[in-house]
């Protein structure tokens, strides 16, 4: 399978015509579904149900405007900062006749300026390579999916929702592609007409993909000196918030003698108690994901987390040269990740691993248990749509990640103990 990189953002140049250009009825504004090999109502679909058309009126709310206020702005809908996430933020020269930055992030936001050659192309009915060719992004493609989805779901060098913003108010940014897509309103059916036109990526491959491109873009992030550190402090937004961010009562033991959300060891980091600890996460899911790969690249995958969490504690040099390591590991994943054959036994051997490090204790941190979990469910789901099981082994299996489900339901009341003890009983009874 061929896979393309993205060279983002793709006709960066091109007038943005407004997602009205998309969406009249005689194009993809339809109330229903049509005979089309299209559906055609893709534009009410998202107007009416995805979250993404309601991203510029969010500025609007008391919420956006006191972290506005918080960062010394005038207000959150005109700054910047917030509308190169919240909207089609492109520049003024750039907009359309009619173009409105309160469609908030649109069609073009994520499939391309209209005024680049491909919408002539593709409103007289150009194959959708030719489109592609022509600056359609083709967002089948996992590796350019992430390329536009992590523009601002993780960010870049122009933009990253640093520890002062979220100080400020702005919520944990969490994200993980195929659960993330999963999430969304689909605006298209995968059939045999889709099929025959576009490359269809499994979840396992997308979930697979998306953590290696995660890890290269972090990676990127920690190794520019724009974020390098904030006045004394290193730039938090890298570290696990919930390391530091726990009441003092956690401390305390409850009516049955535990200390239920206390600090918990996690083998392998030589970190103790009171240690900001790097966001490791997605490092973690990378290094379960490349056991389907090889296992040389599993071990370099685990002395790179080793490295990041020792130059932590060490000096700025050291961590970025374990970053450097670190993202050429991740750039190989990507290409290793998707050349792999990922059948029944690929995706079981991602499943069982997963489990065996929850229930060993590697994702007593949240954000290691909340990835994890997004990953059990996009292989069981990967695994229903490739026939892998059948419909009451699929029933059975959701069934039984109830319990998972909801050990990750509330950061905030995250107790490890009770995600570990949820994944054994998983493990038990597969």
């Amino acid at each position: 399978m061929v896979f393309g990189w993205l060279a983002p953002p793709a006709m960066a140049q091109d007038v943005h015509l407004g997602v009205k250009s998309c969406g009249s009825s005689g194009c993809h504004g339809q109330v229903a579904s049509s005979s089309s090999p299209v559906l055609l109502n893709e534009y009410v679909t998202w107007q009416k149900y995805d979250s993404h058309a309601t991203a510029y009126k969010v500025l609007m709310e008391p919420r956006s405007q006191r972290i506005a206020k918080n960062l010394g702005l005038p207000n959150a809908h005109e700054a910047k900062i917030c509308l190169d996430c919240h909207a089609d933020n492109v520049a003024a020269e750039l907009r359309g006749p009619q173009f409105v930055l309160a469609d908030g992030v649109g069609c073009e936001a994520c499939h391309g300026a209209g005024a680049a050659p491909w919408m002539g192309l593709h409103i007289g009915g150009s194959p959708h390579d030719q489109n592609v060719q022509n600056g359609l992004r083709p967002l089948e493609d996992p590796i350019v999916r992430a390329g536009v989805c992590l523009q601002c779901h993780l960010g870049d060098d122009s933009q990253f929702a640093t520890h002062r913003i979220m100080g400020a108010g702005h919520p944990r940014i969490s994200f993980e592609m195929d659960s993330f897509t999963d999430f969304q309103p689909a605006h298209f059916v995968i059939d045999d007409d889709y099929r025959e036109r576009k490359k269809v990526v499994d979840g396992v491959r997308t979930w697979a993909i998306g953590q290696a491109l995660m890890v290269e873009r972090r990676m990127d992030l920690l190794i520019s000196t724009k974020y390098a550190t904030d006045g004394l402090f290193p730039e938090l937004a890298f570290f696990d918030c919930h390391a530091c961010h726990q009441p003092m009562s956690s401390a305390l033991p409850d009516k049955n003698g535990d200390f239920p959300t206390a600090w918990t060891p996690r083998p392998g980091t030589g970190l103790g108690p009171g240690v900001p600890k790097f966001n490791d996460a997605n490092m973690l899911m990378l290094e379960i994901a490349l056991d389907m790969a090889g296992p040389e690249m599993v071990e370099a995958m685990s002395q790179n987390i080793l490295a990041i969490h020792k130059g932590s504690q060490t000096s700025r040099a050291a961590m970025v040269e374990a970053a450097k390591k670190t993202k050429a590991t991740a750039r190989a994943a990507v290409n290793a990740l998707a050349a792999k054959e990922m059948d029944a036994a690929t995706m079981k051997k991602a499943m069982e691993g997963l489990i065996a490090r929850g229930v060993d204790g590697y994702f007593v941190d949240y954000e290691a248990a909340e990835q994890s979990t997004m990953a059990l469910g996009s292989i069981i789901e990967a695994m229903r749509v490739a026939g892998y099981i059948d419909g009451a082994g699929y029933k059975r299996m959701s069934a039984m990640m109830e319990d998972v489900y909801n050990a990750v339901a509330d950061d905030e009341r995250f107790v490890p103990s009770k995600y570990v003890a949820a994944v054994r009983e998983l493990s038990a009874a597969l």
